[in-house]
């Protein structure tokens, strides 16, 4: 703060110093422009800042700095000579406005008048000396191409408006407002709005061309997408005879929608088109008509989906906009907008438009393309009767059927609000070909584009298209510099997530015959040709019903009401055994209960009641069950009379009470239980090894069971999102209180499979079983497929419990005992034909990848070279033109030559460190 204020006076100077420059008039003028801060007298300060005419300048004026500008202290800017003095000027010198991004200021120009320069004009003046002129007749205002640029840069980067930034500068040169600069605000949008046209024809190679600007082709000025297939830029030799199985790696990929935020006042503004039908928005004249043609035209519905797309496109206009929103193709796995893929929807999202811009995309970006997926919220419905209205459109709009092999998918976060049929049918997660596209990029841009909403709605219509043109080709040119990083980023994600699907694939594979394999892999197959053949995604219909399934629940809790009784006939070791197995599951039972006990309230004392009842009922059969454990155990009494000294001495020795009345808590003593000397020496012969067989069997039913009721789970989940929607609170209460109860068989199969999992870990640390079953964490303890209307089926690993073990009767339920291994084996064939979709998507985006990686080097290439081609396109110019031509189209050759090195020094190391073939 010190230091800032100590910049308002004279710094070490206790007086006015003298002039830095004459050393004898006082140095009562500094520049806070220059870094120096040396003080100058009037005269000497001009002729240090002759040509830096556009520096902020401060008088002393005996108390503090007042504001001065160069032209109040004399200064005035000579043009056409190079800062030399013109031998013959205009007589008097011409006041004009510049805008420049330190301020406003007032000038004085002397311009050139002597005409041996061969530029007479004074607009061409100006701009030698970098100074756009706001008209071409008698310029009064003049602003800074780096200004322009400036502007240019902050409004694609921060969406700044033109008006911000105008104010902004006001500020600068007045802070106050008691001087305010002569408004120029309507100069100034003119000349940046001519600067940016100016700029696009000449990154475009405009210029260069004999023929002019009135020759620029539809869409000319575009960024075009190095990585999109490009016949003839950057596609390998002999791609057009690729066979049917490689067409995939040359597809084009096209993504549609529309914004309704882009809208435009209806206020009656005429204006002229710069560059009309040259970049992205479609040519207004023809789709004008075509809109108007059918604007009265009914929208069909072919889906139970609630897209606004569909909802919305036969609702009016509002009256107060002329234009009620924009759709786009862009292509879909790089978001980059195409030649007359922008179009206003006048009438809403109608068929018309979005028909329109379709074709008109296609037949510029992909007039050679052989394969083409198109992702579109609503294609479900858009593509009906698509070819039908192709028919209606100009023959250079049409695509023949038979060359071009067209797929229609669902961005995949809409998806899930279409209907089952709809998710199968244009799951792109099924699609063969697509990698790991999702469609859902165009959102994207919106967001992108957004920020131009509120600016755009106030102009007029040719400047808001140009402006959104412009923006268009902003975005596209950003993504075209972070392609090595997004690549980079996609390519280690893309490799690590196939390895991790591959291998949890080949586990699944291997409980399943081969031969059912290839019958499902053809099905697959003949799905994607047909979707009218049967579909191998679909859920197979459970022949059990909800009122099966409580019936079954109910038999299933009787029968677990009788675990751990005796029969008063001889009890063999390994009944014994399972007894003692029952008793355990009972602990855990009333444990449970015990646990949840404590959150009941005082009224609910009938709960309590029976939650003491099954104690006693489980303390009675644990004191029924060790006297036949003293046959088989006979060092029982001695380990039972240990642990009750030991709870008596520890109730004694502290304040925790004996476990010894909680029979959930009492130690049976099973071999497992019992140290390594004593299981050899305490139990009957064999006695551990039973239990070892028998725990083995225990944990395989376990894991049966938990997979059993989650597929339970998961089909009542997805009868209930289908069946039982809507506020009523009767059938949504009664399902989902069904399916807490499932999840309770899962935490009671799940704890079975624990204690023999423990007790295995006891009798055999290090044996072969150890291959099949794992520890079961609660993660592990989901279904085989993700939730309905869950995101990210493209990394969702199915757990162990899904890979380890075969297919049995125990997986399907209401499967009976005859059921064939066909029919057992089909259980989960959803799940394996998901899996393998998965590998596969994987696998086709690595390749994608790959040759998009080889394509955007191609790309940079043939642009290098398209430059290269353009010297000395124009013989008949000036000299001075042509070297000016020459020099720009080599710089822009060597700039594109330069990205695309930086791909391939991005790119190789890569590859190799993932092994990966190098690609160059």
């Amino acid at each position: 703060l010190d230091e800032l204020i100590r910049m308002e006076g004279l710094g070490d100077d206790e007086s006015l110093p003298v002039c830095s420059r004459c050393t004898v008039k006082d140095g009562d003028v500094r520049c806070t422009s220059c870094m120096t801060g040396e003080r100058f007298c009037c005269d000497c300060i001009v002729l240090e800042h002759a040509w830096l005419p556009f520096h902020r300048l401060e008088r002393w004026n005996g108390h503090y700095h007042e504001k001065l500008t160069l032209c109040a202290a004399g200064l005035r800017i000579q043009l056409g000579h190079g800062g030399q003095n013109c031998p013959h000027p205009l007589v008097k010198p011409t006041p004009m406005t510049v805008i420049d991004i330190s301020g406003i200021h007032e000038v004085q120009i002397d311009f050139c008048e002597c005409g041996i320069i061969g530029a007479a004009h004074h607009f061409i003046q100006l701009l030698r000396a970098s100074l756009w002129p706001a008209t071409i007749e008698r310029p009064q205002t003049a602003i800074t191409l780096r200004t322009l640029k400036t502007f240019h840069a902050l409004n694609l980067q921060s969406k700044l408006n033109a008006y911000d930034f105008w104010c902004s500068l006001v500020r600068l040169t007045d802070g106050i407002g008691t001087r305010p600069p002569k408004y120029r605000y309507r100069e100034f949008i003119r000349a940046a709005r001519f600067f940016r046209n100016i700029r696009a024809l000449k990154r475009a190679a405009r210029g260069h061309d004999p023929a002019g600007i009135e020759a620029t082709a539809p869409g000319a000025l575009v960024v075009q997408c190095p990585q999109c297939p490009q016949p003839g830029m950057n596609m390998p030799d002999g791609w057009e005879d690729a066979p049917e199985s490689e067409r995939w790696k040359h597809a084009m990929f096209l993504a549609m929608d529309a914004n309704f935020k882009m809208k435009l006042k209806n206020r009656g503004l005429v204006d002229t088109e710069l560059s009309p039908g040259w970049s992205y928005f479609v040519e207004q004249k023809e789709y004008g008509a075509h809109c108007a043609k059918y604007q009265h035209e009914p929208e069909i519905k072919y889906c139970d989906s609630n897209h606004a797309a569909v909802d919305k496109a036969n609702l009016p206009a509002q009256r107060r906009f002329s234009i009620n929103g924009v759709g786009a193709v862009v292509c879909s796995r790089h978001v980059f907008y195409l030649r007359h893929s922008v179009g206003d929807l006048r009438f809403g999202e109608r068929y018309a438009s979005m028909d329109y811009m379709l074709f008109s995309a296609l037949s510029l970006s992909a007039p050679a393309i052989k394969t083409l997926y198109v992702s579109y919220d609503i294609a479900c419905s858009f593509s009906k009767n698509f070819k039908t209205r192709m028919l209606r459109y100009p023959t250079n709009f049409h695509i023949d059927p038979e060359a071009l092999r067209l797929k229609w998918g669902v961005p995949k976060f809409h998806l899930i609000a279409h209907g089952p049929k709809c998710q199968y049918e244009f799951s792109l997660n099924n699609t063969d070909g697509v990698g790991r596209t999702h469609g859902e990029g165009v959102e994207g841009g919106w967001a992108e584009l957004n920020p131009f909403a509120l600016s755009t709605r106030e102009m007029t219509g040719p400047a808001r298209q140009e402006n959104l043109d412009d923006a268009c080709g902003g975005i596209n040119w950003r993504k075209t510099i972070t392609i090595p990083s997004l690549v980079r980023k996609s390519l280690k994600v893309a490799v690590e997530a196939q390895r991790r699907q591959r291998v949890a694939f080949t586990e699944a594979c291997e409980n399943i015959p081969q031969e059912t394999q290839d019958e499902w892999i053809a099905m697959m197959r003949a799905y994607e040709d047909d979707k009218t053949a049967p579909n191998p995604y679909e859920e197979p219909v459970v022949a059990m019903s909800l009122v099966d399934v409580r019936l079954e629940l109910a038999e299933e809790e009787a029968r677990e009401a009788a675990l751990g009784q005796l029969s008063p006939h001889e009890t063999t070791a390994s009944m014994f055994l399972t007894i003692g197995f029952e008793l355990e599951e009972q602990q855990y039972v009333v444990s449970l209960l015990l646990y949840q006990n404590q959150f009941l309230s005082a009224s609910q004392a009938t709960e309590k009641v029976a939650l003491r009842e099954k104690q006693a009922v489980l303390r009675h059969r644990i004191a029924s069950w060790r006297p036949i454990q003293q046959l088989y155990i006979p060092c029982i009494n001695q380990l039972l009379s240990n642990s009750q000294d030991a709870d008596a001495d520890a109730s004694a020795s502290s304040s925790v009470p004996s476990t010894s009345g909680h029979p959930e808590n009492e130690t049976l003593y099973l071999p497992s239980q019992l140290p390594v000397e004593l299981r050899r020496t305490g139990c009957v012969a064999g006695l551990a090894d039973k239990e070892y067989r028998l725990r083995l069997a225990q944990a395989e039913d376990s894991l049966y069971e938990v997979r059993r009721s989650l597929r339970i789970r998961h089909t009542h989940v997805h009868f209930k999102r289908i069946h039982i929607t809507g506020p009523g609170q009767k059938a949504n209460t009664r399902a989902r209180t069904f399916i807490a109860r499932l999840m309770e068989k899962v935490a009671r199969h799940a704890q079975r499979y624990r204690a023999a999992y423990s007790a295995l870990l006891q009798l055999d640390p290090d044996g072969d079983w150890k291959h099949k079953l794992r520890e079961l964490r609660d993660s592990d303890l989901r279904g085989p497929r993700q939730e309905p209307n869950q995101l990210g089926k493209g990394h969702f690993e199915a757990t162990w419990i899904w890979r380890n073990l075969r297919p049995d009767i125990r997986d399907a339920p209401g499967a009976d005992e005859d059921a064939t291994e066909a029919e057992i084996t089909d259980s989960v064939r959803v799940d394996w034909v998901n899996a393998k979709a998965r590998v596969d998507r994987w696998e086709e985006e690595i390749v994608l990848l790959q040759v998009e990686m080889e394509r955007a080097v191609r790309f940079m290439s043939a642009r290098a070279d398209s430059w290269r081609a353009l010297l000395d396109s124009r013989p008949a110019v000036r000299p001075d033109i042509a070297a000016g031509l020459n020099a720009y189209a080599r710089r822009q050759a060597a700039q594109f030559e330069e990205i695309g090195n930086s791909f391939i020094a991005h790119w190789k190391p890569l590859l190799e460190a993932l092994e990966l073939p190098d690609l160059w």
